[in-house]
């Protein structure tokens, strides 16, 4: 929960009984440090109830998914810090085309109707949707995903800030619940238990972008946590796509940023469609392998031992195309 006034003097405005308090007794004048401890322990004391409301709804009790599972995700396994194990609710995920939507937490009416939108299209042309559980684009989301998932598409994917089977923010504990009971995933690197402190999210938001073939920011300033998102996803060679917005209100000065950086302009899903390789409606990924793909992956893998990100290289292929490879071979050796 984020502060509201930009300075301990503005809750004068609102409390005045705050000011009552902090007045020396000497010509009634303000005491700012005895204002400022008022405030920030207000704060804290509001950020503990929040922590305290997401501990009291729990979704099932979490298991711990290591690197030596035979489906652990070889997408995070290229990553320069991979996780060491994680922390899962609800379903493994499959082998799918994986998409992150995120975006602000205080975002427009329009901003939020288009992540519902363009993740519930995404849903039902067979890409999973990833994104974090936060306040505004995520929550907007993981609610189309949802929706789509519903009607037979694969269900979301959430990667959160603190330990399960806690659930935060407290608001979206219903989502949380609607993803597991659809075949969904909740996931944390961190220990059951864990808080959700600060520091926690930006470290998240490598997984999200590692999970993906592209990061669609729909909405965002230039301080979101979206750019770092979105920063890790050119660090590790994903996509990254931005949808455009008002110029005036500042509200996409970060979407904005990223276009003039070279990312991909998007106003639907059917963009990101394109973008990721094209998949046809309702196809898995697995299926669009084709045969010489596969033999080709299985040797560079198997006799020469090479990682993803080295076939990759080797065969100049599209990220798209190595996955759909990939899950060939793997799907053959099941």
């Amino acid at each position: 929960m984020g502060n509201r006034f930009r300075s301990a003097a503005e809750i004068l405005l609102w409390c005045p009984a705050a000011a009552s308090r902090c007045c020396t007794q000497k010509g009634g004048t303000l005491d700012s440090r005895r204002l400022d401890i008022e405030w920030k322990h207000d704060d804290a004391a509001a950020d503990a109830e929040e922590c305290a409301q997401a501990r009291s709804f729990e979704i099932t009790e979490p298991w711990r998914w290591t690197r030596q599972h035979r489906n652990w995700p070889s997408e995070l396994e290229s990553l320069t810090h991979p996780p060491r194990r994680l922390w899962l609710c609800g379903q493994i995920p499959g082998c799918l085309p994986t998409v992150a939507i995120v975006g602000s937490r205080k975002a427009s009416v329009a901003g939020l109707r288009l992540a519902f939108e363009i993740a519930s299209e995404l849903t039902l042309s067979g890409f999973r949707i990833v994104s974090g559980l936060a306040r505004g684009i995520d929550a907007a989301a993981l609610e189309g995903a949802v929706c789509s998932a519903a009607q037979g598409g694969p269900a979301p994917l959430v990667l959160l800030g603190n330990g399960l089977p806690a659930i935060y923010p407290p608001e979206n504990q219903q989502l949380a619940r609607r993803i597991v009971d659809l075949g969904g995933s909740l996931m944390s690197e961190y220990r059951p238990g864990t808080a959700p402190l600060r520091h926690h999210f930006p470290h998240r938001n490598r997984l999200i972008s590692g999970w993906s073939l592209a990061v669609v920011v729909v909405e965002a300033t230039r301080k979101s946590g979206s750019m770092g998102t979105a920063s890790h996803a050119l660090d590790q060679g994903r996509e990254v796509c931005a949808v455009p917005g008002p110029v005036l209100r500042g509200t996409h000065d970060g979407c904005h940023d990223l276009i003039q950086s070279g990312a991909h302009l998007v106003t639907c899903a059917r963009d990101v469609i394109e973008i990721c390789g094209g998949i046809a409606e309702g196809e898995e990924v697995f299926e669009r392998g084709s045969r010489g793909d596969r033999v080709e992956m299985k040797c560079l893998l198997d006799q020469h031992q090479l990682t993803l990100d080295q076939v990759l290289l080797v065969t100049g292929w599209t990220p798209l195309r190595l996955l759909r490879a990939f899950c060939a071979v793997e799907s053959q050796r099941s």
